[in-house]
């Protein structure tokens, strides 16, 4: 969460260095928006019947990480607007599977208070707005925020990795 709403936050400080104009910033969130959305209707009815819910959220965050990488260098408008809605698609669309996948986990305790704590967990996610300014080059550029979101969802693939299923004992 914290990758996409630091993106989302600082979406023209971000491609401004690279000579983006605020209207392709326009552009770019509208387009992380829409893949989010259309991410969030396909990628959980695909989740639902054909897989498990941890290997769906292991496929979003996969495919987002490439989406992240070309925001963070894309120098053509055609190559960062595929990456910021494959980034939005993927992303975003991993929420859904990840709460059905927590209410599962967690049972019995009642669904809406394991996603009420995912949600909560969620909302911490701003800090990484803060950080990812702090952390801003003396250019200006948000080149290593950006890689932070990288690194940390390869760490976040490597826990999902490590996720079990319900009803699958180990």
């Amino acid at each position: 969460m914290g990758s996409l709403t630091g993106a989302l936050t600082w979406v023209e400080n971000i491609i401004a260095p690279r000579g983006f104009t605020s209207d392709d910033a326009g552009t770019l969130g509208v387009l992380m928006l829409v893949g989010g959305v259309l991410g969030a209707i396909v990628i959980p009815a695909f989740s639902t019947g054909s897989t498990s819910g941890s290997a769906t959220c292991l496929l979003g965050f996969c495919l987002a990480i490439p989406g992240l990488v070309g925001l963070t260098f894309a120098t053509s408008s055609w190559l960062l607007f595929i990456s910021a809605f494959g980034l939005g698609f993927f992303l975003i669309s991993a929420g859904p599977v990840g709460m059905q996948y927590a209410a599962e986990i967690t049972q019995p305790t009642p669904e809406g208070t394991s996603n009420g704590v995912v949600q909560l967990f969620g909302q911490a996610s701003v800090v990484f707005v803060y950080i990812m300014e702090a952390l801003k080059s003396a250019d200006g550029a948000f080149t290593p925020g950006l890689l932070l979101a990288v690194g940390l969802m390869v760490v976040s693939v490597l826990l999902i990795t490590q996720l079990r299923d319900p009803g699958i004992r180990r």
